[in-house]
């Protein structure tokens, strides 16, 4: 004789009713050591390493997409490269050819090859900035071929002349010192005055320049080579700024100049002596 129907469904219908009890104690009550419920504990309890292992594959598909990424970015900047690269050789080319020409140039008119000078390096050993004079003294000396009024340099431009010699060293007075003298002028307009220094300050003031010559700020300022001690053509600074006296006959023009001469350490001197630098002046110019 077989059960009733009912009777059959009872178990399973008292087995859902406990568990929907549970679940709903499990969902109000906390956890003794948490504020969230107990149900909320177990579903994370169960599901935290499946979220861990998740957020490990997005991690690792995240990873790779910014690795693409990268290195897409960095075949664009390849790209870009070369394009710099195949953009400099044109430039570079273009030079040589319009050197090329300068050249032949020169050779049709017979124009002299600016003079090469030799130069010698030396360490500034020691510096004398008081208020009267700027010096400093270098580690060459007779020794080494240096002599009284030779250039001293940068690659960036002039320092000052030797002022005195002995056997290993020198004293080298600075374009800054107020007592110096540079045969310079505009590199534009070619408009030649003195630079004399300025005590107060690391800075230079080009002289004799009328009024009405046109300046620009920010115009280099190169030696003229009639001072006898700078070669033409060398780099003295630049015009950082134009004090003008409305009723003076001449411009105040402030030069900062191009070499660090308030904080040098290393110089060339220029091993080239006056007569050397009055062969490459003009005669128009020496007898100036």
């Amino acid at each position: 004789m077989s059960a009733n129907p009912t009777s059959q469904k009872a178990p399973w219908v008292l087995a859902i009713l406990l568990l929907s009890q549970v679940v709903l104690m499990s969902t109000y009550a906390q956890h003794p050591e948490s504020e969230q419920s107990i149900l909320r504990t177990w579903i994370m309890t169960v599901f935290t390493p499946v979220a861990r292992a998740a957020d490990s594959v997005i991690s690792a598909v995240t990873g790779a997409v910014a690795g693409y990424t990268d290195l897409r970015g960095a075949r664009e900047e390849n790209i870009r490269l070369k394009a710099d690269v195949e953009r400099l050789t044109k430039e570079l080319n273009e030079a040589h050819e319009r050197t090329g020409e300068y050249d032949r140039l020169k050779a049709q008119i017979n124009l002299p090859n600016l003079p090469q000078y030799r130069a010698i390096a030396a360490n500034v050993v020691a510096r004398d900035t008081n208020l009267w004079f700027k010096r400093l003294t270098i580690d060459r000396g007779t020794l080494d071929g240096v002599k009284r009024d030779m250039a001293v340099t940068t690659t960036t431009g002039i320092v000052g002349r030797v002022i005195h010699v002995g056997p290993n060293h020198a004293r080298v007075q600075v374009i800054t010192d107020k007592y110096a003298g540079v045969g310079a002028m505009l590199q534009n307009s070619r408009r030649m005055g003195e630079v004399r220094g300025l005590d107060q300050e690391a800075r230079c003031e080009l002289k004799n320049i009328r009024a009405t010559d046109q300046v620009q700020v920010g115009e280099a300022v190169v030696t003229t080579g009639l001072d006898r001690i700078y070669p033409k053509g060398l780099m003295v600074g630049h015009v950082e700024r134009i004090e003008n006296d409305p009723h003076g006959p001449w411009h105040k023009i402030i030069v900062l100049p191009s070499a660090p001469v308030d904080r040098i350490e290393q110089v060339m001197v220029l091993l080239v002596e006056q007569k050397d630098i009055e062969k490459e002046l003009g005669p128009e110019e020496i007898v100036r």
